[in-house]
């Protein structure tokens, strides 16, 4: 299953909920690591991550994880 970051606008974090709150209940969303409320890993499927893009993009970004390794 893809990655993504879902993080808080820097500029909304005063006003906004967290990533980690705003993805409390949402389906088909796996919370991967929520040590830093406003920068969340989670497991989605794409159809489920654009939702998530359409649902808070006044107040998150909703990006995919990169992962880089030396091979």
């Amino acid at each position: 299953m893809p990655r993504y970051v879902v993080t808080t606008h820097r500029a909304a974090r005063a006003s906004a909920i967290s990533a980690r709150d705003a993805l409390a209940a949402e389906p088909d969303v796996t919370v991967v690591s929520s040590n830093d409320p406003h920068m969340v890993t989670i497991e989605a499927s794409e159809a489920a991550a654009r939702d998530l893009q359409a649902k808070l993009k006044d107040t998150h970004f909703v990006e995919p994880e990169i992962r880089r390794g030396l091979c």
